[in-house]
């Protein structure tokens, strides 16, 4: 007998706290709306994104919330909104800019880390780089291993990044040592 994805899947969902990183991006947006539409049972969703362009992290979440992407759930689903909350933080900065009362409610929280936080702009420099992707990476993990009841953590990455900087490995790696 097996296992219909269709239920196993929305099943794993209930109740659980999902910490999302790079919930501004394409992917995160996606994430967003697929969790909320599909496993309407998830606790919550805290979203890491930082102020921008003057709007607060609660302003910028609003006007993301009216794209088009989001049409079906506000027809739909109009309360799933509420499971949304949002956390000012940002990944080129240490401890991922979180506030240490935010950081604490996260660990005593979250059960499942989605991080997909990440520069993909390809004329930054290298330390920018590094300091976005790989050190946010980094206190990602830090951060996930200090949560009570972390069940599973991902990071996803960026393959088209990996493909236009595998040809320059040796100087990377080089770099980073």
């Amino acid at each position: 007998m097996t296992t219909d994805p269709a239920k196993s899947i929305p099943a794993f969902y209930v109740g659980q706290s999902i910490l999302l990183t790079g919930s501004t991006g394409f992917l995160g947006k996606v994430f967003v709306e697929k969790v909320l539409r599909s496993c309407p049972d998830v606790r919550e969703i805290f979203l890491v994104m930082r102020p921008k362009k003057g709007l607060s992290v609660a302003q910028r979440l609003e006007k993301i919330l009216h794209l088009p992407l989001y049409e079906k759930l506000r027809n739909e689903q109009p309360d799933s909104f509420k499971k949304l909350i949002p956390i000012s933080g940002d990944a080129k900065e240490k401890d991922l800019g979180l506030s240490a009362s935010d950081k604490q409610m996260l660990i005593e929280r979250v059960t499942i880390v989605v991080h997909g936080a990440a520069s993909v702009r390809f004329n930054n420099s290298l330390k920018f780089a590094i300091l976005t992707n790989t050190r946010a990476t980094r206190d990602m993990c830090i951060l996930a291993q200090k949560m009570k009841n972390l069940v599973v953590s991902i990071s996803i990455l960026n393959s088209v990044t990996y493909l236009i900087l595998s040809t320059k490995v040796n100087v990377c790696f080089h770099f980073i040592c």
